[in-house]
C-alpha cells in the first residue's frame, strides 16, 4: 500500500510543479512580452489581473480541492474581480495613474483572497461556505501554506546565487548563463513555489496554523492591558493629539485589526478548541467590548479631518476601513454583552463581516461608487459654499490625481460665479501649463509673497523688542519656505501665542551685523529652529550646533512661550578650538 502512496505523491508534486511553472511562464509573458505586443494598457491590465489572480488562487485551492473544482474556485474568485478592476480603470486616462492610487489593487486583492476560502468550503461540501470551522481552517491554511512556500522559494534562490558564486571561483558560468535566459527565472520561481506548495499540502498535519494560533492567543492579556491604559490615559492627556491627522486614525485601526485577529485566533474553530483559561476568556470579552471604542475613535478622527479639508480617496479608504472595523467591534461587543454563546456569535459575525468586506471592495471597483468622482464633487461643493478658498483648494491634486473626474471638476470650478473667480482663473491657467506640482505651487506662491510677508510681520515675535531687523533677512525668503513659516505662525502655542519668533543677536562674531534664530511651529507639539542672516544675495540659512541639553528634535512651541515670558538668556559660551591653517576643530561641550 505504500508504493501507490509514493506514486500519488509524485503525481501531486508534478501537478503543483506544472501549475507553478505555467504561472511563471504566464508572468514572463505578461511582464516581458505582452507590453511590446499589445498597445492597449487596459487590455494588459485585464489579462494581468485575471491571470495573476487565477494562478494565485489555483495554487491555494488545489490542495483542498481536486483539479476541476480548484479551477472553478480560482476562476470564480479572480475573474469577476479582474473584470471590476478593468472597469474601474476607465476612471483615469492612463492606467498607470489609476494603479498608483493604490486603492483599486488592494480592493482586487481583498476580493480574491477573502472570497477564496468561501469558495473552497462551498465546493468541499454543500452549504460549506456557512460552516465556520471549515472557513476558519481554509483561511488560515492558505496563509500558512503560502508563507512556508514563499520562504522555501527565497531559500532556494539564496542557494542558487551562492552556488553561482561558488562556480565563479573555478570559472564556471553555467548557472549565470542559464539565468540570463529571460524566461528561466520566472518559470523556475513558479515551479519551485508550486513544488513547495505540494510538500506543504502533503505535510498538512505538521505544517498547520495550530502553532501560530496558539502563539497569537498569548497576546490577548498584553493587548488588553495596553488598550485599557490607553483608554484611561486618553481623557487625562487630552484629545488634541489624537485627532490631529490620519496617522492617529491609522494607529487606532491597526490596533483594532490586531485585536480582532487575536480574538479570532483565541476562539478557534469551535468552543472545544478555543482558549479555555479564565484569564484568556475574560481578556477576549474585555477586548471585544473595547474594540468598537477604538474603531469609533478612528472614524471620528477621520471625520474631523474631513470636516476641515474635505474628502479625498485616501480619507474615503480610511473611513471605509474604520467603519468595517467598527462593525466588527459592535458585533463583538453585542455578542459579549448577550453573554450566552458569545463565542458562537462572534464566529457568526466574522462570516457576516467577511462577506460585507467582499461586497464593499467590489463596490469600490464598481461604477456605483467612484472615490475620485465623489472627491471631485466634494471639493467643488466646498469651494462653492465658501468652506474652501482659492488658497486652500488643492487644484493640482484635483486635476492630476482624481482622473477624468478631476479634470471635469476643474472645468466646473472655472464656470462658478464666485467672489474669488478672478484669482481662481489665474491659478487654473497656471495649472494647465505647469508640468510638476512643485512648478505649479512655486508659481502660485510667488503671487502670494506680499501677503505672506505682511502676515508674517503681523504675527512674528521679534526678540529683543524693537531690534533692528535687516531688510534682506526675511524679504528674500522664497515663497515655499515662507509659506511653511507662516503656517507655523498660524499654529497656536500652549501659551496662546502665534507659533513663530525671531531672536536677533550677534550669534556669529565673525560676520558683520546681527544673525537670527528663527523658530516656528511645525505641529502642536514640534517646532523647527533655523539660523538665518542677511548677505549680499538676500537671506541665507545656516546649520545649528547644540552645545548641551537637547537637539533639534527637542524644540517645541513651548520655546516660543518662554520667549514671550522672558524666560531665556543670551550670552557668549567660551569654546576652546584648535586652529591649523584655515582649519578649526572644536569639541562640543
Amino acid at each position: 500500500m505504500a508504493e501507490p502512496r509514493k506514486d500519488q505523491i509524485a503525481v501531486d508534486r508534478a501537478i503543483f510543479l506544472a501549475i507553478g511553472a505555467v504561472a511563471g511562464a504566464a508572468a514572463y509573458l505578461l511582464v516581458e512580452v505582452l507590453p511590446d505586443r499589445v498597445e492597449n494598457e487596459r487590455v494588459i491590465l485585464l489579462i494581468s489581473a485575471a491571470t495573476g489572480g487565477f494562478f494565485s488562487a489555483l495554487l491555494a485551492a488545489v490542495g483542498p480541492l481536486r483539479i476541476p473544482r480548484a479551477v472553478q474556485a480560482a476562476a470564480l474568485s479572480a475573474l469577476p474581480a479582474a473584470a471590476l478592476l478593468y472597469w474601474a480603470g476607465f476612471r483615469f486616462s492612463d492606467v498607470e495613474d489609476f494603479l498608483e492610487t493604490g486603492h483599486p489593487p488592494i480592493a482586487f486583492l481583498v476580493i480574491v483572497s477573502v472570497s477564496l476560502p468561501f469558495l473552497i468550503a462551498a465546493f468541499r461540501a454543500p452549504g460549506g461556505w456557512r460552516q465556520y470551522p471549515e472557513l476558519f481552517t481554509q483561511a488560515w491554511n492558505i496563509v500558512v501554506r503560502y508563507a512556508a512556500a514563499w520562504l522555501f522559494t527565497g531559500v532556494f534562490w539564496a542557494v542558487v546565487f551562492l552556488s553561482d558564486a561558488l562556480f565563479g571561483l573555478v570559472g564556471l558560468d553555467i548557472i549565470e548563463d542559464l539565468l540570463e535566459i529571460d524566461w528561466v527565472p520566472y518559470v523556475l520561481t513558479g515551479a519551485v513555489l508550486g513544488l513547495a506548495m505540494a510538500v506543504v499540502v502533503e505535510l498538512s498535519d505538521y505544517v498547520s496554523p495550530f502553532l501560530i494560533l496558539r502563539l497569537l492567543r498569548l497576546l490577548m492579556p498584553e493587548l488588553l492591558i495596553v488598550t485599557l491604559v490607553f483608554l484611561v490615559a486618553l481623557p487625562l492627556q487630552g484629545w488634541s493629539d489624537l485627532f490631529g491627522g490620519l496617522s492617529a486614525a491609522a494607529t487606532l485601526m491597526a490596533m483594532a485589526f490586531g485585536i480582532a485577529t487575536v480574538i479570532t485566533s483565541a476562539l478557534d474553530q469551535t468552543d472545544a478548541e478555543a482558549a479555555n483559561s479564565r484569564v484568556m476568556r475574560w481578556s477576549g470579552q474585555a477586548l471585544g467590548l473595547a474594540l468598537p471604542v477604538l474603531g469609533g475613535l478612528a472614524v471620528f478622527a477621520i471625520w474631523l479631518r474631513v470636516a476641515d479639508y474635505g474628502w479625498t480617496p485616501d480619507r474615503l479608504a480610511a473611513a471605509t476601513c474604520g467603519i468595517i472595523l467598527t462593525g466588527y467591534g459592535i458585533s463583538y461587543a453585542i455578542a459579549v454583552a448577550l453573554r450566552r454563546d458569545w463565542m458562537r456569535r462572534i464566529r457568526g459575525a466574522n462570516i457576516a463581516m467577511a462577506l460585507l468586506t467582499i461586497a464593499v471592495s467590489a463596490l469600490w471597483l464598481s461604477p456605483a461608487f467612484d472615490p475620485q468622482r465623489f472627491t471631485a464633487r466634494d471639493q467643488v461643493a466646498r469651494f462653492a459654499s465658501g468652506s474652501a478658498s482659492v488658497e486652500t483648494l488643492d487644484l493640482w491634486f484635483i486635476r492630476n490625481e482624481l482622473g477624468r473626474a478631476g479634470v471635469a471638476a476643474v472645468d466646473d470650478l472655472a464656470k462658478l460665479d464666485h467672489p474669488e473667480a478672478d484669482e481662481l482663473a489665474i491659478q487654473i491657467e497656471r495649472l494647465r501649463t505647469a508640468e510638476t506640482r512643485y512648478g505649479f505651487e512655486r508659481a502660485a506662491a510667488e503671487v502670494k509673497l506680499p501677503a505672506l510677508r505682511a502676515k508674517l510681520m503681523e504675527k512674528l515675535l521679534i526678540v529683543p523688542p524693537g531690534a533692528n531687523l535687516p531688510d534682506a533677512m526675511l524679504a528674500t525668503i522664497d515663497a515655499h519656505r515662507l509659506g511653511k513659516i507662516v503656517d507655523g505662525c498660524d499654529i497656536v502655542t500652549p501659551g496662546g501665542h502665534p507659533g513663530c519668533a525671531l531672536i536677533l543677536a550677534d550669534f556669529a562674531p565673525s560676520r558683520d551685523g546681527s544673525e537670527g534664530l528663527l523658530i516656528y511651529a511645525t505641529s502642536r507639539i514640534n517646532a523647527a529652529i533655523r539660523p538665518i542672516w542677511a548677505n549680499d544675495a538676500g537671506a541665507d540659512f545656516g546649520q545649528l550646533v547644540f552645545l548641551a541639553g537637547q537637539g533639534p528634535n527637542d524644540v517645541t512651541p513651548d520655546t516660543i512661550d518662554a520667549l514671550h515670558s522672558g524666560n531665556f538668556a543670551l550670552g557668549r559660551v567660551p569654546v576652546m578650538a584648535l586652529t591649523v591653517g584655515e582649519t578649526q576643530i572644536a569639541v562640543e561641550p
